[in-house]
């Protein structure tokens, strides 16, 4: 799903109590891309966090090299299905949790001139955790491993991917699954579970 956030949308002011739903962290890769990271802590299990951790980043370098891009720098948020679906309701218009939301950076938003380019993401994502692990336990899909391809399909919208179309949605999905493949994953569309796909992601 692609739709734009600005960022501060949803910021918190600094001495909200609610600051202690969230831990943050900066996740670097090996070839200088990075995501920042936003968890609500209550709703992740800490071995899928750090299976991202250590994945996420590598992912990023994997889909910079396929696509001969520049190191990336992206927002993710780990929410839950309540965060999602009020997410999903202001932005998009639908009153229900999804499981994964790509907001892509507006290149027309003000930006303080003396900001390096290294800190300039190309957008933010959101993945809601009970979603993840309620499609991987329908599709028999290791929840590390949806969760990673949820983490690429939103990248992918960033960079300006779609699925609305057959045409376009087939060579998304056959990107994802090569870039999956890299990692060791098996084919996600296989068997049928393009029921959890992403071509239904409106």
């Amino acid at each position: 799903m692609t739709r734009k956030m600005h960022k501060g949308d949803a910021n918190l002011e600094p001495d909200s109590i609610e600051n202690e739903r969230f831990l943050s962290d900066e996740w670097p890769s090996d070839n200088g891309a990075l995501i920042d990271i936003i968890i609500v802590a209550a709703s992740w299990d800490t071995h899928l966090v750090d299976d991202l951790k250590a994945r996420g980043p590598a992912m990023l370098d994997h889909i910079s090299a396929r696509l001969s891009l520049d190191p990336q720098r992206v927002s993710l948020l780990l929410c839950n299905d309540e965060d999602m679906r009020v997410m999903n309701k202001i932005y998009c218009g639908v009153d229900k949790a999804t499981n994964v939301l790509s907001f892509p950076a507006d290149d027309d938003l003000p930006r303080a001139d003396d900001m390096p380019a290294e800190e300039i993401t190309i957008g933010d994502i959101a993945i809601a955790a009970e979603s993840v692990m309620r499609e991987s336990g329908k599709t028999g899909i290791a929840a590390g491993d949806h969760l990673l391809h949820l983490f690429t399909h939103g990248v992918l919208h960033l960079l300006g991917y779609d699925h609305k179309e057959d045409s376009p949605a087939a060579e998304m999905e056959g990107l994802e699954i090569d870039l999956l493949a890299q990692m060791k994953i098996s084919n996600p569309y296989h068997n049928d579970h393009t029921v959890f796909g992403m071509r239904e992601i409106e």
